[in-house]
């Protein structure tokens, strides 16, 4: 069986593979995604024909200021927030905002996708945009937006708190995926202060199982802050199962945010819904477009794929574009080589991310776990992971062990 096995941001595996070895391949029978020529057309269609609001052009006025908040790494983006942005600038005058701000987490800044999006935008919109970076430790950015019912304080980026009229940009997730919590987190608490963020920082299926009060608290709290900013209606990617020359999203809905979590989330469970309970000796993982360069994707990648691979006989394949340097927790984790030691370290350095982290070095701790990527293999086999080269390596290691499951995207799925 030839297959290409898409990872990182525009790579593929050439495997040839026993047909018997291969239990489940989860990009069989895949939803068609949008090409991407026509993501623009999407886009616009989506605009004009939201689901229960009117159409984006006839809300706003003139005199409004819109702020787009844009959640981190949403596939695409550049492309998104052009077209968005001359659909809502090539309207009547009367229905043209007098300025919009799109606001974007420290993770889109670094990789620079929506500022050069805007760069290439005609000079006559340049100058009646502005792109805004979130800094959770800037106090004097933020406002005082209200308080929920538990008493917490709710606090949001000025910009948004000030805008006319808000457009959150988001992609949908599985809802078990920590710290992702729903279709509001495009707005809060992605764009709230840094002791919102600590909050938030467990939320998903742990903190579910050790405290549900506290998690429905939370859940409460993000509808409580986006219904006090007033926001009714978003534009929410719905993404594909990554195949070679399509734009790797499956749907653009907006509209009211009910009706698109709604639809959204069923056009998701159909596309990333698990339908395999075999247990292969392989698991044959990746993850693609801009998120392979994270190891917060990476680690929930492994987490998911652990899923299906039994701990005292399979394997993990992770395929990615990670490369350069090792995260600090994966750092510690690689001097300190005790997992308990490392937890322990990364609370008391109060990291951001050590619910994920902690997820996937529990993975590797657990598990035998083989990485294709960019990093250099000595730092790899300090952490216990084992470097394998392309598509050879993929399949000695499959022909050594008899059977595989390919799980594409893995961070993305629903077990």
């Amino acid at each position: 069986m030839k297959i290409e096995f898409p990872y990182g941001r525009d790579s593929f595996l050439d495997l040839d593979l026993p047909d018997e070895s291969v239990l489940y391949s989860h990009a069989q029978d895949a939803v068609e995604n949008i090409p991407l020529s026509d993501l623009p057309t999407a886009v616009t269609q989506a605009l004009e024909n939201p689901l229960n609001v009117p159409p984006l052009r006839e809300c706003l006025m003139s005199d409004d200021h819109l702020v787009i908040p844009v959640a981190p790494m949403v596939p695409h983006i550049g492309t998104i927030l052009q077209t968005v942005l001359e659909h809502v600038f090539s309207a009547s005058p009367e229905h043209q905002p007098r300025h919009a701000t799109i606001l974007q987490t420290k993770i889109d800044e670094e990789t620079g996708v929506i500022r050069s999006a805007l760069e290439a935008l005609p000079f006559r919109l340049q100058k009646l945009i502005t792109l805004t970076t979130h800094r959770p430790d800037k106090k004097e950015e933020m406002a005082f937006l209200g308080v929920s019912e538990t008493n917490e304080t709710l606090v949001i980026h000025r910009e948004l708190f000030d805008a006319e009229f808000v457009l959150p940009i988001g992609f949908f997730l599985p809802k078990g995926t920590p710290g992702h919590a729903g279709i509001h987190t495009a707005v809060y608490p992605t764009f709230s202060d840094r002791e919102t963020h600590r909050r938030f920082k467990d939320f998903g299926p742990v903190l579910h199982a050790e405290n549900h009060k506290l998690q429905h608290e939370l859940e409460e709290e993000t509808a409580e802050a986006t219904r006090q900013l007033g926001v009714l209606s978003m534009l929410q990617v719905v993404p594909g199962l990554p195949t070679p020359g399509s734009s790797g999203i499956a749907r653009i809905l907006a509209g009211d945010y009910r009706d698109v979590e709604s639809d959204g989330y069923s056009l998701y469970r159909e596309i990333w819904t698990n339908l395999s309970n075999q247990r292969p000796q392989v698991v044959l993982a990746s993850v693609t477009g801009v998120e392979s360069t994270s190891w917060h994707w990476a680690m929930r990648a492994l987490e998911c794929a652990s899923k299906l691979v039994d701990p005292d006989e399979g394997a993990i394949v992770l395929c990615s574009d990670l490369a350069g340097e090792l995260p600090p927790e994966v750092e510690i984790y690689r001097q300190v080589q005790d997992l308990e030691r490392t937890k322990k370290m990364i609370h008391r350095e109060e990291l951001p991310d050590d619910a994920q982290m902690l997820a996937g070095l529990r993975v590797l701790n657990d598990f035998r776990v083989f990485f294709v990527s960019d990093l250099d293999p000595e730092l790899l086999e300090d952490v216990g992971i084992i470097p394998l080269e392309g598509a050879a390596g993929v399949e000695r290691l499959v022909q050594y062990s008899g059977s595989v499951t390919l799980l594409p995207d893995v961070h993305r799925m629903i077990f």
